[in-house]
């Protein structure tokens, strides 16, 4: 009777555990299909809407393209916004300032946008080889960043006049993911060239190269930061992890591994609730990291190729890009889509 009792109970827990395990808080609530090369896209908590950056298919350079603008409550598109024949990849906002900035990849240049007035300025860096990627904005000082690995560089541009100033070299350097603090006054690139990973710290008001902390896994991408805790989160989609670094010593805190192929390229940190968003490209999927022990709470499958994610953090809702697949790649059920995923309330 005693080992009868024993093995129900045993029974018990492996059912509770598995129940907690396969408990799903996250959903996604809403999904829209857009007519382009759906890239990256940003929220605006001012006008509650969301920017997509949607070149033309086959990256027609003579083809009118835009910038989509979503309904953020559900997802309809409610307005375009024209950037001539230069093709939008990235984006970031000032939302201080309500101005868009665009990044023209294969054009070497970015664009201002006044989203009060539609006033545009395309700011070029004036390097032939330019090949540009991230865009980000440092709200408290009216400067955006852009990182550039044709030139390894990151573009420093003035917001009040939106006139590129100056760059942060790093010769034979591979800068792609951007990131900064504004209240260490800290410009974060991840250097894509060996194995070290680097992640570049720059003086923002300097423009100095102060640091190089190694992430030792080959081409990190993307970064986001933990302001409060001074933790950086880099994704790293060749070794399937997300390296976090302290960003005061530059040491390894932790390495969060995602599993076999799942290739992490966008993420955000959510503050309030302590949760790290990534965009697992190859297993198409979201997965949401509790950083305060550093495990996956759940993965959000998305049956499309997420790249990049943008975070209501008032709302706790998080807004998620799929490409679809390449030339050679097998056709995906939702490339080209937009998606939003929210939290069921305990």
């Amino acid at each position: 009777m005693k080992k009868l009792l024993i093995g129900c109970l045993f029974l018990s827990l492996a059912t509770t555990v598995t129940a907690q395990e396969t408990k799903k808080s996250f959903h996604i609530n809403q999904t829209q299909k857009l007519n382009c090369e759906v890239y990256q896209l940003v929220y605006n908590p001012t006008a509650k809407v969301v920017y997509v950056a949607g070149p033309k298919k086959g990256f027609d350079r003579k083809a009118e393209n835009f910038v989509y603008v979503l309904n953020a409550a559900d997802l309809a598109v409610q307005d375009s916004i024209s950037v001539g024949n230069y093709l939008p990849f990235g984006i970031a906002l000032n939302n201080r300032t309500q101005t868009l900035y665009v990044g023209h990849s294969l054009q070497n240049a970015i664009s201002a946008i006044d989203l009060k007035s539609k006033k545009q300025i395309l700011i070029p860096s004036g390097k032939e080889k330019s090949k540009i990627r991230e865009i980000v904005v440092d709200e408290q000082r009216n400067k955006v960043y852009v990182s550039d690995h044709g030139n390894p560089s990151v573009w420093e541009i003035d917001g009040k006049t939106n006139i590129y100033t100056r760059s942060f070299d790093k010769e034979g350097a591979y800068l792609l993911g951007l990131q900064v603090d504004t209240e260490r006054g800290k410009v974060y690139g991840t250097d894509g060239k060996d194995m070290e990973g680097n992640v570049l710290v720059f003086n923002s008001e300097s423009g100095v190269l102060e640091a190089a902390y190694k992430t030792w896994s080959y081409c990190p991408m993307n970064i986001t930061v933990d302001k409060a805790n001074n933790r950086i989160f880099v994704s790293q989609s060749n070794d399937n992890n997300i390296t976090v670094l302290d960003g005061e010593t530059g040491e390894i805190i932790n390495k969060v591994y995602l599993g076999f192929n799942t290739s992490p390229i966008g993420l955000v940190y959510d503050e309030k609730n302590d949760l790290l968003y990534t965009a697992n490209r190859a297993s198409q999927e979201v997965a949401v990291v509790n950083v305060k022990d550093y495990t996956v709470l759940e993965r959000i499958p998305t049956k499309g190729l997420p790249n990049t994610i943008s975070l209501d953090s008032q709302n706790s809702i998080i807004y998620v890009t799929n490409k679809n697949a390449g030339r050679n790649g097998d056709p995906v059920e939702n490339g080209n889509t937009v998606m939003k995923i929210t939290r069921a309330q305990d």
